[in-house]
């Protein structure tokens, strides 16, 4: 695409948010952590997108908090007092899936007991939510193609067709055109779900919610086991700001309920996972050191971290039991890394 084809962006949605539209958001939807722009105006977007009937598509990696979205067009959308029916279409073989969406008569198959109705049919009224329909099979779509051309649908095994009057609600992590591209999704069924689009930011491009949402779920993984919500210091706070989140909402849910775990009054930054410690931004201080005292690790050592501890222990007025507790670290290292450092008492 060459410049002049690039959309012109609209300079009224970039213009900052008010303090009272935020709280308004907030309010409206309570269920999303955070009041970074890009968040607040994917809240706007979801405002207008819940009073429509067309097929939605919500777009975003994995652990973006999709069926969130989707929940909250049932919740605030016109098929609220319907019900809300939900699939992911990658958790299920293909045959249970078919089974699942559009139901069966009693002895269509083998274990099929008893007539049911499928996840579809049950939708009627309300909402349809199909998450990752990128992984659904080229068979299932078409089924699922003449289902919203007609809208009508028909149980496995049976002739009789009933009619059905639903939203549908699909997410993805992949880029259904190019899925249709290299031929493992069709392209009239992709028109058919892509009407209208929200895209979720990950969550490295809404850093400033980070804070945020560690003290959320550390405290609700705390609350139950009655033990204090632990504080972050600068440099585990900076580690988790900085870090890439690949798993995005859910990996950071998953760090906050392991330190909830283990106990701590107080994390920093090597009581993180490893895998956010490696990939985490340099701490600015710590970029201005390596300018200063350039790659001597054991020079920077001795200045950064036997700093800390000269000063620790003279505020501890030279008490190196007290020193240890507060460095959280044992006397006998304690020992050691004054030894090391050239560290007196």
């Amino acid at each position: 695409m060459s410049l002049d084809q690039l959309p012109v962006p609209d300079r009224r949605d970039q213009a900052p948010l008010l303090p009272s539209e935020i709280q308004r958001l907030r309010t409206r939807f309570p269920q999303f952590l955070g009041q970074s722009a890009i968040l607040m105006r994917m809240l706007q977007q979801l405002e207008k997108m819940a009073s429509s009937d067309a097929p939605l598509l919500i777009q975003g990696e994995s652990g973006t908090g999709k069926e969130l979205i989707a929940r909250a067009i049932h919740r605030t959308g016109m098929r609220r007092s319907g019900p809300f029916i939900s699939e992911n279409c990658a958790a299920i073989s293909p045959s249970l899936l078919d089974a699942e969406l559009f139901g069966h008569t009693r002895g269509a198959f083998t274990g099929a007991t008893a007539e049911r109705a499928g996840l579809i049919e049950s939708s009627h009224g309300g909402i349809l939510f199909l998450d990752e329909i990128g992984e659904m099979g080229m068979d299932l779509q078409s089924k699922l193609l003449r289902v919203l051309q007609e809208r009508e649908i028909r149980r496995i095994g049976s002739n009789r067709t009933r009619k059905i009057d639903f939203r549908l609600v699909t997410a993805t992590h992949k880029d259904l055109e190019k899925e249709a591209a290299a031929g493992r999704f069709r392209d009239d069924l992709r028109f058919r779900v892509d009407v209208l689009r929200i895209e979720v930011p990950p969550l490295r491009k809404r850093r400033e919610d980070i804070p945020l949402l560690c003290q959320y779920f550390l405290r609700s993984f705390c609350r139950p086991a009655g033990r204090k919500t632990p504080s972050f210091s600068p440099d585990a706070l900076t580690i988790l700001i900085s870090s890439q989140w690949k798993g995005n909402v859910r990996e950071l849910q998953n760090e906050m309920e392991r330190l909830a775990a283990s106990g701590k009054e107080r994390v920093f930054g090597e009581d993180l996972s490893s895998s956010l410690t490696k990939n985490g931004l340099p701490h600015p201080i710590a970029r201005r050191l390596r300018a200063e005292l350039g790659t001597n690790l054991r020079k920077l050592e001795e200045v950064v971290l036997g700093g800390i501890v000269r000063e620790v222990l003279t505020e501890t007025e030279g008490n190196k039991a007290r020193a240890a507790r507060i460095l959280g670290i044992p006397k006998t290292t304690l020992y050691r890394r004054m030894e090391r450092w050239g560290v007196s008492s």
